[in-house]
């Protein structure tokens, strides 16, 4: 059932029971080593491991957006209770399907891999560079080779900028469009059967193929951090060591409230006054340091300051 165990090398005509018994290269590494190593990023399989130091205390969300991930980390923790000892794999399709939208920096990525964290399994990253082929058909092939590997693994699957994959089909007014349907309903197909965590992420949740929202079970939005969400990204991330003087509470306050920015906006501003006090040898962060930072970062996002 998990295919860790088949008949393999049978010939035409030989007796079913003469051909050698196989096992799972995974199982036999267990066996042989005691522990299953996690695969290298490869053609054979496009994904790679991705970790983090943070811990959930550095997540900061909306209140609506924790609720929505406390589900899915329930399902984590009781989906074999769920589908066997109550029987709901009569009724449940096999896996968990979640879609992250919102803005970019607004910390999908990073609540993907504190989740895996908090339930202690591996999150992948599907390198989508080398899944998407120009030649017909190595699209699938590849899909079909980073599922098959993750099959019965209690992976969480991370697809980072979905929309490539998971777009809109089209009318077919040419072979195209055809075939970029087809890759569409494929992965479709594919997804819904997988029976592990497979998270999306969108910039935007129109960009998603309607087919997928129906099979999500979580649908999840990041929106922009509210001015006080955005005072404990910056608490959370301004350094604390002894002899370094930050901007009081205050004056963080009126930073949160004045100029609108999201998680990764806010650390990206945090590295440029780190940098600059250090190079200045100053042990002070300062406001004005701050307000710099922001600038700059505005006229990166083309904002006006």
């Amino acid at each position: 059932q998990r295919n860790l165990l088949w008949l393999d090398g049978l010939e035409q005509g030989d007796p079913p029971m003469s051909s050698r018994l196989e096992i799972s290269r995974d199982y036999l590494e267990l066996f042989m080593q005691g522990r299953i190593s996690r695969p290298r990023i490869s053609m054979d399989f496009p994904a790679e491991f991705i970790s983090t130091e943070l811990t959930g205390e550095d997540l900061v969300l909306s209140p609506s957006t924790i609720g929505q991930i406390a589900e899915l980390e329930n399902w984590i923790k009781y989906q074999d209770t769920l589908m066997n000892t109550w029987n709901m794999k009569r009724w449940l399709k096999p896996g968990y399907r979640a879609l992250f939208h919102g803005p970019p920096g607004t910390g999908k990525t990073l609540t993907a891999l504190i989740i895996g964290k908090n339930t202690g399994r591996d999150v992948f990253r599907i390198d989508l560079s080398m899944v998407v082929s120009k030649f017909i058909g190595e699209t699938e092939k590849n899909l079909s080779q980073l599922f098959e590997c993750a099959q019965n693994k209690d992976w969480i699957l991370f697809f980072d900028e979905a929309d490539a994959l998971f777009g809109k089909r089209t009318n077919v007014r040419d072979a195209h469009d055809k075939y970029a349907n087809q890759e569409v309903a494929y992965l479709l197909q594919r997804i819904e059967n997988h029976n592990g965590l497979v998270i999306l992420a969108s910039n935007f949740k129109s960009n998603i193929d309607d087919a997928f929202i129906r099979r999500f079970q979580s649908v999840i939005h990041f929106p922009l951090p509210s001015p006080s969400e955005r005072l404990q990204l910056w608490k959370n991330t301004l350094p604390t060591s002894v002899g370094l003087k930050r901007p009081q509470e205050a004056d963080l306050m009126t930073i949160s409230r004045k100029y609108e920015m999201t998680g990764a906006g806010i650390v990206n501003v945090v590295q440029y006054c780190c940098l600059d006090s250090l190079a200045k040898q100053s042990g002070e962060i300062s406001v004005e340091q701050i307000k710099s930072g922001i600038e700059r970062e505005y006229q990166k996002e083309g904002k006006v300051f």
